[in-house]
C-alpha cells in the first residue's frame, strides 16, 4: 500500500443476502454450512479486480455472536472464514481478516467492560491468524475507544501481521464524526499514535461523500489511507428487498478525487457487489 493503490473488495453481507441469508440468521454460520457460497463471494471479487479480499468474520466477535447462543463458537467460526477465503488467494492477491464492533457500548453507555471487549478482539484475531490471513482489518468502527481496544488486542494476539483501522463517520453541518461524537481527524491522528499500519473510512458515506472526507483524513495521517464507501443509501423496494441508491456510474465518478486525495487503498462496502469493484479496477488500471 505504501508503494501503489491497492483494490480491495466489496460487501459481504448483502451478497449473502442474494444468495438465501435469511433475516436474523448469522452470516458467520456459512462459514460451516455453505461454505461454497461464501468461497464463490470471495473468487468473483478476486475475478474482478480486488487485490485484498475481507473474511465473513465481520461479525465474529464472541459478544455479538452471544445474540444468536454461538458465543462458544467464535474460535472455529472465525478460523474457517480465514481458511475459505485464503483457499483461493493466488499470487499478489492477500486475504484480510475481517473484525467489526461488537455490537454493544463500552460503559457507561453500555454494559461492556474493555477488558471483556478486549478477550473477544484477542481471540478472533488469533483464529483469523491460525487460518492464513495476511493482514487484520478492524472496520466500520462507529467509537474511538472500541477500535483502540480492537487495536490493541490484536497487537498484542499478532504482533507479526499488518492491523488496518477503518471507522465509519456520520456528516454533519459541523463536519465528519462517529456516533460518539469523535471527529475524524482526531480518529485518524490517535490510531497512528496507537500503531495502527493504515488507516481509513468505511460504511455510512456515500462515495460522495467520501470524495470530501478523504482529503481531511490524508491531511491528518501519514498512514497509508483506505475509503470504501457504500453504494448509496439502503432502501426497501416495492418488494420489500434491500436496494441501495447510488447505480455503479454514480458510486464510480467521485472515486478520481478520492485517488487525487491520496488515497491508497479504494474499495466498496454495503450495496457493492463484484461489478462494482469491477469498474472501480478499470479506474485504477485503465487501458
Amino acid at each position: 500500500m505504501r508503494e501503489e493503490r491497492i483494490l480491495f473488495d466489496g460487501a459481504m453481507g448483502t451478497e449473502l443476502m442474494r444468495r438465501g441469508l435469511s433475516k436474523g440468521e448469522c452470516p458467520e454460520t456459512w462459514n460451516l454450512s455453505f461454505p461454497e457460497k461464501v468461497q464463490e463471494i470471495h473468487q468473483l471479487y478476486f475475478e474482478a479486480g480486488a487485490q485484498v479480499i475481507t473474511t465473513n468474520s465481520f461479525g465474529g466477535h464472541p459478544v455479538k455472536l452471544k445474540a444468536y447462543g454461538l458465543e462458544d463458537r467464535a474460535e472455529e467460526l472465525n478460523r474457517a472464514a480465514a481458511r475459505i477465503a485464503v483457499a483461493i488467494k493466488g499470487e499478489g492477491q492477500f486475504v484480510a481478516g475481517s473484525l467489526g464492533p461488537a455490537g454493544k457500548f463500552l460503559k457507561p453507555f453500555g454494559p461492556l467492560e474493555e477488558n471483556e471487549l478486549e478477550e473477544g478482539f484477542y481471540l478472533q484475531a488469533l483464529a483469523l491468524a491460525s487460518g492464513g490471513v495476511d493482514a487484520l482489518l478492524i472496520e466500520t468502527m462507529y467509537d474511538l475507544r472500541e477500535a483502540i481496544v480492537a487495536l490493541r488486542a490484536c497487537q498484542k494476539a499478532c504482533p507479526k501481521i499488518p492491523v488496518m483501522v477503518t471507522m465509519t463517520f456520520q456528516r454533519t453541518p459541523k463536519g465528519f464524526f462517529t456516533l460518539m461524537g469523535q471527529k475524524a481527524t482526531e480518529c485518524m491522528q490517535l490510531l497512528e499514535r496507537e500503531g495502527a499500519d493504515a488507516v481509513g473510512a468505511n460504511c455510512t458515506l456515500t462515495s460522495a461523500d467520501m470524495a470530501e472526507l478523504a482529503p481531511l483524513l490524508r491531511q491528518a495521517t501519514s498512514l497509508p489511507l483506505i475509503i470504501q464507501p457504500n453504494a448509496g443509501q439502503p432502501a426497501l423496494d416495492e418488494k420489500g428487498e434491500l436496494k441501495y441508491s447510488q447505480s455503479i456510474e454514480e458510486f464510480v465518478a467521485p472515486f478520481e478525487k478520492i485517488i487525487e486525495a491520496g488515497v491508497q487503498a479504494i474499495g466498496g462496502c454495503c450495496g457493492t457487489t463484484p461489478e462494482y469493484i469491477r469498474r472501480l479496477a478499470q479506474i485504477l488500471n485503465p487501458r
